[in-house]
């Protein structure tokens, strides 16, 4: 990609690479910012011609012409570093969650709008192509009305004790029912267990209701015997079945006929289809994306404003684990 703005990531730990691998693919990548000795030296061993800093004020003035930052660093730093970020004039691309409160993400939002700089959540799920396909065919009328969403994202995988399932996991899943159903949810209840530490939750499970008639269910943990991440939409003239390991859609002609009655309504099976085989690399799509907004200066998909809606519906999913009230709804200005 030539004449790409330059970028930097912060944090080069495990997913933070990813990023660094992709925006050098996409000739974009400035350097990284990262105080660990670790990220320096496989920075070093890996690109040894792309520099490493040990903050952001360093990068600035090793790189006078830096465009924009990556924040992948561990959730509790979020907001502190993309504040700086945008104190500099750098559009910024910040992990998810956006923040862990969502005060902090409103912040960031309006510092952002008051600068004109790009603010764009890492909201990955929303870059898949079978995501899109599966808002066009919702949108298109496929399996009429919507009754019902469930997400599912579970599997023996990394404990954190910064943030909880809720917050580590369902991010992604928030982010993709929030664009699928295309407005904030009414009510937002929350069960779940913790089990490997006092007070931070392994396994969630989140109820939601919408002002247009439609609920969803998402389940996330990371102590479960087998991986398992996808979505199932339920209509009144079909079902969808989103697996995404393998990116597809499957369409299922599955619904019940007539009233109810004596006999109770009548079971229509028509059989099923794969409609949709994704490909490539979201992660590619995303930090594409991110360039082309900080060139264009268009909106991103996943905006802040976006990412300030997910963080309140994990707020008051957090608050409903723990058996506090919650906040009413917020329409989205």
């Amino acid at each position: 990609m030539n004449g790409s703005p330059k970028v930097a990531v912060a944090g080069a730990g495990a997913w933070g690479r990813n990023h660094v691998r992709t925006l050098h693919g996409l000739g974009a990548l400035a350097g990284v910012v990262d105080v660990s000795a670790e990220a320096c030296a496989w920075m070093r061993e890996t690109y040894p011609e792309v520099p490493a800093w040990t903050s952001l004020a360093e990068a600035c003035q090793g790189e006078p012409g830096l465009r924009g930052l990556v924040v992948a660093t561990p959730a509790p730093t979020h907001t502190e570093l993309t504040l700086e970020a945008l104190g500099q004039g750098l559009g910024v691309l910040v992990e998810k969650p956006m923040t862990l409160v969502s005060g902090e993400a409103r912040d960031l939002v309006e510092r952002a709008e008051a600068g004109g700089s790009t603010l764009m959540v890492g909201h990955l799920l929303l870059y898949q192509p079978a995501i899109q396909e599966l808002k066009r065919l919702l949108d298109g009328g496929v399996v009429g009305k919507v009754h019902r969403f469930h997400f599912e994202r579970m599997q023996l995988g990394r404990v954190r004790s910064a943030e909880n399932a809720l917050w580590s996991l369902a991010p992604h899943d928030v982010a993709v029912l929030l664009h699928l159903a295309g407005e904030a949810p009414s009510t937002v209840e929350a069960s779940g267990a913790a089990f490997l530490q006092p007070g931070i939750h392994d396994d969630v499970h989140l109820e939601l209701t919408f002002p247009q008639g439609c609920s969803a269910h998402i389940h996330v943990g990371w102590y479960w015997p087998s991986k398992t991440r996808g979505i199932r939409v339920l209509g009144e003239r079909g079902m969808i079945v989103y697996e995404e390991d393998g990116q597809t859609l499957t369409l299922h002609r599955k619904r019940f006929l007539g009233t109810h009655g004596p006999a109770g309504p009548a079971c229509s099976d028509q059989g099923s289809s794969l409609v949709f085989q994704g490909e490539g690399e979201p992660l590619v799509v995303e930090d594409a994306h991110f360039l082309h907004c900080l060139t264009t200066g268009r909106t991103p998909l996943s905006d802040g404003r976006s990412g300030l809606d997910v963080i309140r519906v994990l707020e008051r999913g957090d608050l409903s684990l723990r058996n506090l009230p919650t906040p009413p709804t917020r329409s989205r200005p």
